[in-house]
């Protein structure tokens, strides 16, 4: 299938130029001006549009269950996400007891094969650690999925590493050309917190925040960046919410340590007032929304690079689902949908109201995932030769959020009623139009398996 794309701006994390994209085989063939549309091809008008990568969405949850209530699956995440202008995620492969991580891993690319409208690559978790091999991460870097997920909370479910277990995943990781990511909470004050509310019978939406105060976070990720350094390994701090995370990472990089960090659209643009409102259950996750005071830190820290990405931490329940134990915090599934709004929200609230420039939107949603998560060089950017992975943009469409034009598993968005100006129009993966002019155009069975290379890469440091 050939395409000629033309009269589009393209934008990249260095720049954007006027330009013509011509696809070939799946792969971006030629960019330049005037370029001739070979016999056969289709041509596309972009004028008055952007041409962006396609976005990457390095945190997303797919089925996962949490008390019964099951999240989006494959299909129903991934046709939400096309339609949102991302083309690629990445989401997490959890072993239950006694499993291996090479089973579990055929498990999940069974569930995600021919249910896919984009590609997606896999996170392995290290949890149940009795079960673990000393060989599993070497061997997970080899298979392509080089990239592993730590939580120092949740130990009633097997997934809490210990620090001596988190110390040896980073050693290991480092030693193979493996990174680790953490989900970073300081459990036992939660618990505490938890019981306490419990006891004094406070356990609406709103006093979700107060079970999970600010510098649990700061403290967490301060103790995990101290193994990090000690142990001289790369590290990701997940779903960062609080200045008490910013302040540990930035003192972290000011030290020489390889510290990546994410934070999330709902972190930068909903506040904890949200939990107090008649439907606050819907807006629960973990961590919880914070104040406008944290949002602030957490742009700050987005323009000065001590956050390097932007991701949703996805994860998609039902109205009913949030509703159904709303008067016990405990017992909400935890998780918003974010992965098709990501881009929309952050053009309008972060390009457009003048708190990131194009290039950096890029960076933050499309390169640096590829570079730090070994997507690099096939995906990420716009070059001949790679991945013809890409979104056309309006960004003058305006545009009220609501489920219906999210097209995902869920009947509400924390979102919903919002007005956003700019929206992706067309979505192309591998040279395949996934949605086109804001129709489903692909098939489910379109998306494949992301079998990753080095990650953290740098200039000066990638794999050509």
């Amino acid at each position: 299938m050939t395409t000629l794309i033309t009269g589009g701006r393209l934008v990249t994390e260095i720049d954007s130029y006027d330009a013509d994209i011509l696809i070939e085989d799946g792969r971006i063939a030629a960019i330049g001006k005037g370029l001739a549309p070979p016999d056969g091809a289709e041509v596309i008008d972009a004028s008055g549009k952007l041409v962006l990568p396609g976005i990457i969405d390095p945190h997303v949850h797919v089925s996962l269950d949490q008390g019964g209530h099951v999240s989006s699956d494959f299909r129903s995440t991934t046709r939400a996400a096309a339609f949102g202008g991302v083309t690629s995620i990445i989401t997490y492969v959890t072993p239950k007891k006694g499993q291996l991580l090479s089973e579990a891993v055929e498990e999940r690319k069974e569930q995600a094969e021919g249910n896919c409208h984009i590609d997606f690559g896999l996170h392995a978790s290290l949890v149940n650690w009795e079960d673990r091999r000393d060989d599993e991460i070497p061997e997970m870097v080899e298979a392509g999925i080089p990239s592993f997920k730590a939580y120092t909370v949740y130990s009633s479910s097997g997934l809490k590493s210990s620090e001596e277990q988190l110390y040896g995943a980073l050693l290991a990781a480092g030693q193979h050309g493996g990174l680790i990511e953490v989900h970073c909470e300081n459990e036992w004050i939660i618990e505490r917190k938890i019981k306490r509310l419990a006891e004094e019978g406070k356990l609406s939406p709103a006093d979700h925040a107060a079970s999970r105060p600010s510098y649990v976070e700061g403290e967490a990720i301060g103790a995990v960046l101290r193994a990090a350094y000690d142990a001289g390994a790369p590290v990701y701090i997940v779903h960062v919410s609080t200045a008490e995370g910013v302040e540990a990472i930035e003192e972290a990089l000011e030290l020489g340590l390889e510290v990546y960090a994410e934070t999330c659209p709902h972190f930068l643009l909903l506040d904890e007032g949200k939990l107090s409102d008649p439907n606050g259950q819907r807006y629960a996750t973990c961590p919880p929304l914070r104040s406008e005071e944290h949002q602030e830190n957490l742009w700050d820290a987005l323009d000065e690079g001590s956050i390097q990405v932007i991701a949703t931490d996805h994860c998609e329940f039902t109205a009913a689902d949030k509703d159904e134990d709303a008067s016990d915090f405990r017992r909400i599934p935890m998780g918003l949908p974010g992965v098709g709004t990501l881009l929309p929200l952050m053009w309008h609230f972060g390009v457009s109201a003048g708190r990131m420039k194009e290039r950096d939107l890029v960076d933050r949603l499309c390169m640096q995932p590829a570079e730090i998560f070994g997507l690099y060089p096939g995906k990420g950017n716009l070059a001949v030769g790679t991945d013809a992975d890409l979104v056309i943009f309006d960004p003058d469409l305006p545009v009220s959020i609501t489920p219906e034009v999210l097209h995902g598993h869920s009947d509400y968005s924390p979102y919903e009623g919002q007005e956003v100006t700019g929206w992706p129009v067309s979505t192309m993966v591998r040279g395949y139009w996934v949605v086109k002019d804001r129709e489903l155009v692909g098939s489910h069975e379109l998306g494949s398996f992301i079998r990753r290379g080095k990650v953290c890469q740098k200039p000066g440091r990638r794999e050509s």
